[in-house]
């Protein structure tokens, strides 16, 4: 979502609607994806992510409804482990998809760069990517309508690159555009081939109806390419990569790297099952046997442990670019866009800052002057004078913070 080295600020900011397109930064087979910054009243500045469908796909329906499908079904995933849809619409018939920005790298660099470097990622750290991304899928598996009518949502493209590590230790599944549900402005031809062939399941592969089960075999080969650093079934041609996913054997992890412990072949394995009976039922239930391997072995694995590995593999880009990866306002002076709306006061004959301009009431009206209390009567005692409540800490005066 965010390749580290590259600055964000683009020379050129394209306007598309209310958004800011800063830097593209990837292109699919259907939309092209921008980093964007959203812009509002008094310095409001948010940093998302804008998918737009490509010009060429705009004048083909199919490909109109697949689109609109990906922000439709993932604007009903409400998960930690989802990244999260904000809008949906079009400009001037450009179609888009406005979404949470994650500020980090997807698994597929993210293992790359690690060998690149000599980077050994813990075991711990892995199993703990598998088993947030397997509580994303559980999480799209069982969503609802607002109804409470049951989506049965597959995301059918569980691979590398639709799972993203942020810097801060979450872990993010993205990219439901093929994802297969019900409600569906398009709809699947029986016998068609959704998603990218090395990481189907074998009834995938086969063209063969879909249950949940096909997404935690995804996710079974992303977990095995991460473990052993060596892709599965990826062959030269898409024709041999489906054979291989319906019946190449698999060697078991701890033989490709002897420091895997045996535990944890069981795992990927019954992940792995070509019988989707034999499979783990649920993604949830990955999960929870991810979760007591890492108890039984008592791995670090927590999402503090996480974040600070990623803060430490990509020091030097995250040092160098620790101004461009947040360009908005943090500190937006109430008192400048006071006088830029309204006029200026007019100055007081004494000392001392106006009401209207001081920090303590910046923003705010002048106001009225208090009305004179009524004359007390022949002999009676004054009343005391009021004081102003204290400025505590939920106060004006340190703005609550």
């Amino acid at each position: 979502m965010f390749p580290p080295g590259a600055a964000i600020v683009a020379d050129v900011v394209e306007t598309f609607g209310r958004y800011e397109l800063l830097r593209k930064l990837a292109i699919g087979g259907m939309g092209a994806v921008y980093l964007a910054r959203q812009k509002g009243p008094v310095g409001f500045q948010k940093l998302l992510v804008v998918k737009r469908l490509l010009p060429h796909l705009s004048e083909d329906d199919e490909f109109i409804d697949m689109f609109l499908d990906e922000g439709r079904i993932a604007a009903h995933l409400n998960h930690p482990n989802i990244a999260q849809i904000y809008d949906l619409g079009d400009v001037d018939g450009q179609y888009f998809i406005a979404m949470e920005y994650v500020h980090g790298e997807a698994v597929g660099p993210l293992g790359a760069r690690a060998q690149q470097h000599g980077i050994t990622i813990p075991l711990g750290l892995k199993c703990r990517i598998i088993a947030d991304a397997a509580a994303g899928l559980d999480a799209a598996h069982n969503a609802r309508s607002p109804s409470g009518r049951k989506l049965a949502l597959i995301h059918r493209d569980v691979s590398p690159q639709n799972v993203l590590v942020g810097f801060n230790g979450g872990v993010k599944l993205i990219d439901f555009g093929v994802a297969k549900a019900s409600g569906k402005l398009s709809q699947t031809i029986v016998g068609t081939i959704k998603g990218k062939h090395a990481y189907m399941s074998p009834e995938q592969a086969r063209g063969e109806p879909l249950d949940s089960r096909s997404d935690v075999f995804g996710l079974g080969t992303v977990f095995y390419e991460l473990l052993t650093q060596q892709r599965l079934f990826k062959r030269e041609t898409e024709l041999a990569t489906l054979k291989a996913v319906v019946g190449t054997k698999i060697v078991p992890p701890s033989e490709v790297v002897p420091e895997i412990p045996k535990a944890l072949d069981a795992i990927v394995f019954k992940a792995l099952a070509r019988k989707r009976d034999e499979r783990f039922s649920t993604a949830g239930e990955l999960q929870l046997a991810l979760e007591e391997f890492l108890l039984t072995e008592k791995l670090h694995a927590t999402t503090a442990h996480l974040a600070a590995f990623m803060r430490d593999m990509y020091a030097e880009e995250l040092e160098e670019d620790r101004f461009a990866t947040e360009p908005t306002v943090i500190n937006f002076d109430l008192r400048q866009a006071a006088r830029a709306q309204s006029p200026r006061p007019p100055a007081r004959a004494s000392g001392g800052s106006s009401p209207a301009t001081s920090p303590v009431n910046a923003g705010q009206a002048r106001p009225a002057a208090p009305a004179r209390p009524p004359a007390a009567a022949p002999g009676a005692k004054p009343a005391p004078a009021k004081r102003p409540p204290p400025k505590g800490p939920g106060g004006q005066g340190d703005g609550g913070k």
